[in-house]
């Protein structure tokens, strides 16, 4: 089916959320066809060839994929999107996930990279951790990696129990700095085409509920979360930055939603995303053949040094 026409694109996701059937819709206006494919109903072999098959069509026939997989299949979305042939478009690269799996992780690489980003430490020991505390500047965020929200602590009596709830479950320590004001800023390469300000009852403004409201992003906090998703391979994220004093790099989201930012802003960003990720296909299709040679041969290298340099 795919192979008989180029301009075709598959998302590959979760589930048809809002936003995913929103996606769907605007992408038709852009693309000659667009296949959705639960990422769950994927099968990939390894026989004489790869193969990545949904039912009875070959998904290597398409030449545009647009990822929107959930940060639970990171891990897994990394192993897929990197069997693809090299010439095929990714409007977000296999490295991405890989980087945006952990987030501890994440951030460490973004600073690594130059990126300025929330004051974190992590550790599996509780005597590191109450070390840690003891130096602290209250109140402060603690966590463990594999849950979203933390539990904000005032002073070293209430820290302490934390970090002793979390050993006793075997579970690693993160200890961050407490934020009052995030900014989201939805990137859509070449530029940022919205970004809402939240604000919550909660101290774990991070992850925690709250209500959002459209925000005039600035040249400053623009740059910033255009350069935080270049560093990572994504040419559309949603970035989470503090911005005072100075802004920095909270989180990630790969696979934002979209419907509720669109009706606070104003924008219609899954139309704008749509058309950045067709935009940036066919100026991939029209790159001569010899400057997509060199450009994935740069691209392996980078891969490699990158993955050296995280370690």
């Amino acid at each position: 089916m795919a192979s008989n026409n180029n301009n075709l694109l598959c998302i590959i996701g979760h589930e048809k959320s809002e936003t995913n059937l929103k996606l769907l819709k605007e992408a038709k206006k852009k693309f000659d066809s667009v296949f959705f494919v639960p990422i769950e109903s994927i099968a990939i072999g390894l026989k004489d060839d790869f193969s990545i098959t949904y039912r009875t069509c070959s998904l290597l026939d398409f030449h545009a994929i647009f990822p929107r997989i959930p940060r639970q299949f990171c891990s897994y979305a990394y192993q897929l999107l990197s069997l693809f042939p090299s010439e095929t478009f990714m409007s977000i690269k296999p490295i991405s996930f890989l980087l945006a799996d952990e987030r501890f992780f994440m951030l460490t690489v973004l600073r690594k990279r130059g990126i300025p980003t929330l004051n974190l430490q992590l550790t599996r020991s509780v005597n590191a951790a109450e070390r840690i505390v003891e130096e602290s500047r209250f109140p402060v965020v603690i966590r463990s990696l594999e849950k979203k929200t933390g539990v904000t602590v005032n002073n070293k009596t209430e820290a302490k129990s934390i970090i002793n709830a979390l050993s006793s479950l075997k579970q690693p320590i993160l200890i961050e700095e407490v934020i009052n004001d995030m900014l989201s800023v939805y990137v859509t390469e070449p530029g940022a085409v919205a970004a809402t300000k939240k604000k919550s009852q909660e101290k774990d403004l991070i992850f925690a509920a709250g209500e959002y409201r459209k925000h005039k992003i600035t040249a400053e906090e623009e740059q910033l979360a255009l350069e935080t998703a270049r560093a990572i391979d994504a040419q559309c994220a949603r970035i989470d930055m503090c911005i005072s004093p100075k802004p920095k790099v909270v989180n990630i989201e790969l696979n934002p939603n979209l419907i509720a930012p669109s009706k606070v802003t104003g924008v219609n960003i899954a139309q704008k995303l749509i058309e950045s990720v067709h935009q940036n296909y066919m100026s991939h299709r029209e790159r001569p053949m010899i400057m997509r040679f060199f450009e994935d041969a740069k691209s392996v290298i980078k891969d490699v040094l990158k993955t050296k340099n995280m370690l």
